[in-house]
């Protein structure tokens, strides 16, 4: 069979440099061409004057003949240009085929001998005088410029899904019969016989499907236990698990291109407003407008059209800095969502905006309003199935201007996603607490009482007293933070930092279950709160340099226990809750203007829900058997059926348990010793 890479034209282009004065030279100096077009750079070109090619054909490649300048600039096999580089003294020069020298009728486009060969010699010359020359050799053969069908036989490679591309790999030498070879095509029966008890076995000698340990043929060949017939594979050799062959029982699909495009997320209908987890709320207003609330982005900073997801809650807080008014971040209220009706409840309250707005630069010449600005939004979605019902938002706005420069705002943004009506609230857990859920509470002296959260400082960058964040049931917290405060004395201090304090747990109830119902007192316990001693004993005078008894830690401590396990889980609730205070002495010199540290804290406390049963003599003593001081437990053999095992339902575990059980039976019947009163009573030994 013919080379198909064979060459058709063969050109012999030899380049000689002749250098001049200017050292003017092409590079390279001498190419060998096989292929359409060869170029090289004529370099040191300082002259001005123009510069003229000249071609000349070499018919006696002994003898190279001085350069000259009389030829002409193409031929009818060959085109030149010389083209000028920018800020270059050279220029690029380019040989190139003008038409196809096999000119012959070539219907096998893989011929070994090349159809033209010529050699060449370019010269560079300036007022008819050469300055470089360029030696050119080429073969050209026909596959070169072939442009026709090409005809022969090609090899069939197999596709590697379904058959080994070596299915005899011990066929090491073509067209001769390799030795012990079996499966080599070029061993006739004669020469096979020869070694026809010696061939390769294996993979090595073609046998890509040996069987392998599972399949019940091979009970036989290994010595395999008595259960295994009960385990085995009856299956084809061709369905076989060995890497690199596929079972041919059935066509495979055939394969796609595979998109790495990027593919954005479906837009839910506007029509049906139906919607699916992390898909994003739309506004009705078209043009696929999102329903949009300020978020974090994965940056750090904060978002101000950020689209909401379904069924996501998420709380941003977000700190700005403010140059302008026209930094602040603000939702647009009036927006409205597909599938639910926004109902805002706006707040606009004369509050302090001291965990709100710090300062960081001095005073501006003339304080910039900013009007009303929205310094919290807890959006709350009510959802059935994939639709919402209706989105309610509770707004905290407040007159805000700027005095200083370097003003940070810090503002919060909620969204919390309730199953059922408006009135439905969520749960904590059903009925005991799960831990990582809020603890809920509640104020009011009648049915029903009204929910509300118990929470703790949350510190932004500043570490300002501007954010909280719910106490989790069953997770220890400690966390601080720094209040500003401008007072007047040492009462007026004490007063409004008890204050801010207290506002951390407006609520007079806790629930008990993470279920309690809102109408029944008795799901509820009352929260103990230990006043601290802000009244000043003793040497009181001092206390116009000193503040005594200034409260700067709340302690929450709540008394949890185990009352019971549905399905296995464990189920906690609250017994009891306290509240105290921890005072210090603060230095306040004339007013009292400062940062003072405040901290809150949260104690989970587990208690028995019943007296532990008492020890005896016997069992202090007894060790041997106890499983929490030996490494070896054997009241715990059966781990799963006992109950110490909680991690799913008893009735479960005993079902299983009598599964495996069944199954141990079964594999003994039809093991060993039936196996032989099987063969005792076939050779009739009864």
């Amino acid at each position: 069979m013919s080379n198909p890479r064979a060459p058709c034209l063969f050109f012999l282009i030899c380049a000689a440099v002749m250098t001049t004065t200017l050292a003017q030279t092409f590079y390279p100096s001498r190419i060998i061409l096989r292929g359409h077009s060869a170029t090289s750079f004529l370099t040191n070109v300082a002259n001005p004057s123009p510069i003229g090619v000249s071609i000349t054909v070499i018919n006696n490649t002994d003898v190279i003949p001085a350069p000259r300048c009389d030829g002409q600039n193409s031929t009818e096999t060959w085109v030149t240009s010389l083209v000028p580089l920018q800020n270059v003294n050279a220029y690029v020069f380019t040989l190139s085929l003008n038409q196809t020298p096999c000119t012959q009728n070539v219907t096998n486009c893989c011929t070994d001998v090349p159809c033209f060969v010529q050699t060449l010699q370019i010269s560079a010359c300036v007022n008819n005088t050469s300055i470089a020359t360029l030696l050119v050799e080429a073969e050209i053969y026909s596959n070169t410029t072939f442009s026709g069908t090409i005809s022969g036989n090609a090899t069939l490679i197999p596709v590697q899904a379904y058959q080994p591309l070596g299915p005899c790999p011990c066929n090491l030498t073509a067209g001769v019969c390799d030795v012990r070879c079996c499966c080599d095509t070029d061993c006739n029966s004669n020469m096979t016989g020869l070694f026809n008890g010696f061939c390769y076995t294996g993979i090595f000698g073609g046998n890509v499907t040996p069987p392998f340990d599972q399949l019940c043929s091979v009970q036989t060949i290994n010595r395999s236990p008595d259960w295994y017939p009960f385990l085995c594979v009856q299956s084809s050799l061709n369905n076989s698990p060995f890497l690199g062959y596929f079972y041919q029982g059935s066509i495979a699909p055939s394969i796609q291109s595979v998109s790495f495009s990027l593919v954005s997320p479906s837009v839910p209908s506007a029509i049906s407003g139906f919607y699916k987890q992390g898909d994003a709320i739309m506004n009705p207003t078209g043009n696929n407008q999102y329903f949009t609330i300020p978020q974090q982005s994965t940056i750090g900073g904060c978002e101000n059209n950020a689209p909401v997801a379904y069924l996501q809650d998420f709380n941003a807080t977000c700190v700005t800095t403010l140059s302008t008014c026209s930094s602040i971040l603000n939702p647009d209220l009036n927006q409205s969502a597909i599938g639910g009706i926004v109902f805002t409840n706006a707040q606009d309250q004369n509050i302090s905006l001291d965990q709100y707005l710090t300062y960081t630069g001095p005073a501006l010449p003339q304080p910039i309003p900013c009007g009303n600005v929205i310094l919290s939004a807890d959006y709350t979605f009510y959802w059935q199935a994939n639709y919402l019902i209706l989105i309610n938002v509770t707004v905290l706005m407040a007159q805000v201007n700027l005095t200083n420069q370097g003003a940070q705002l810090t503002q919060r943004f909620t969204a919390t996603f309730l199953n059922g009506s408006r009135s439905s609230a969520s749960l904590s857990g059903n009925p005991g607490y799960q831990v990582g859920k809020p603890v809920i509470a509640a104020n009011g002296s009648s049915t029903p009482v009204i929910r509300t959260e118990i929470n703790l400082w949350k510190p932004v960058s500043n570490n300002i007293c501007s954010s909280t964040t719910p106490v989790l049931f069953g997770q220890n917290s400690f966390s601080g933070c720094l209040l500003n405060l401008n007072e007047l004395n040492c009462t007026q201090l004490r007063n409004t930092v008890i204050t801010h304090l207290r506002a951390l747990v407006p609520a007079d109830f806790i629930a008990m279950r993470g279920n309690s119902k809102t109408n029944d007192l008795g799901e509820w316990v009352q929260i103990f709160y230990e006043e601290p001693n802000i009244t000043c004993i003793g040497n009181c005078g001092a206390e116009s340099l000193t503040c005594l008894n200034v409260p700067a830690n709340m302690n929450i401590q709540i008394m949890t226990a185990v009352i019971g396990a549905v399905e296995g889980i464990f189920q906690e609730e609250i017994l009891a809750a306290k509240i105290s205070f921890s005072t210090v002495t603060v230095d306040c010199i004339s007013n009292c203007t400062l940062s003072l540290p405040v901290s809150t804290s949260v104690q989970f406390i587990s208690v028995p829900a019943q007296p532990p049963a008492m020890i005896t003599r016997f069992q202090l003593n007894a060790t041997d058997y106890d499983c929490e001081k030996n490494e070896v437990c054997w009241q715990q053999l059966a781990y799963p059926m006992t109950q110490y095992y909680t991690g799913e339902p008893h009735y479960l575990t005993l079902a299983k348990g009598m599964i495996l059980v069944f199954f141990f039976i079964v594999s003994s019947v039809l093991g060993g010793p039936w196996n032989r009163i099987r063969k005792a009573w076939n050779n009739n030994t009864f």
